[in-house]
């Protein structure tokens, strides 16, 4: 969707029983998870906002890509929606587990990132920390990135590993961008009424 010069995507309609479809009719005035900047978020649509007619591209089982279709070339749209680019957080997590762990995954049902608690959507990408049943640790991509961003002066990425340099320099444009909306944990879809907005 647009809106001005604002670029995001819409998820879903918030509901007391979840993550649903939007109607035929539209998003108007009504609860919705959007994505912007790979943050999740539990937003209030003001009904002014523009379809791009542009859709997501999740990832599939044994690929992980992703991505936004009907443009080519646009990895500043993907930037926009998910964060970093697919190449961009494989290196990323290649370069830190060393053929270990972390590993991006996906998950055909809705997941909570184990550190934020956050509400990742089915099919949205996201990191495991651990092939252990005990110790499964699932991590949203943007709680991923704060806290890489928030370790970099002790962790040296920049020095230790100079071909992250461009990546470092977007997770660091993503720790700092100003999302609307509130994150998105589950429990709050408890709280949103199932017909009528809450006010702003």
């Amino acid at each position: 969707m647009r809106k001005g010069l604002r670029v995001f995507a819409l998820l879903g309609k918030a509901a007391p029983s979840g993550l649903i479809p939007f109607p035929r009719e539209g998003a108007g005035q009504s609860w919705a998870v959007t994505a912007e900047y790979g943050c999740l978020r539990l937003e209030l649509l003001a009904g002014d906002e523009e379809y791009t007619g542009l859709k997501l591209l999740l990832p599939a089982s044994g690929d992980y890509a992703y991505g936004v279709s009907g443009v080519s070339e646009s990895s500043e749209l993907v930037r926009a929606v998910f964060g970093l680019l697919p190449a961009e957080l494989e290196e990323l997590v290649a370069v830190l587990g060393r053929g270990g762990f972390p590993v991006i995954s996906r998950s055909p049902t809705a997941a909570q990132c184990s550190i934020s608690g956050m509400l990742i959507p089915a099919g949205w990408p996201h990191l495991v920390l651990s092939n252990s049943t005990a110790y499964r640790g699932v991590v949203s991509v943007e709680t991923f990135v704060k806290i890489l961003v928030s370790s970099l002066p002790q962790g040296q990425l920049g020095t230790r590993f100079p071909g992250l340099q461009e990546t470092i320099r977007h997770m660091i444009k993503l720790s700092i961008s100003r999302v609307p909306g509130i994150p998105c944990h589950p429990e709050i879809f408890n709280l949103v009424p199932a017909e009528k907005p809450l006010m702003k």
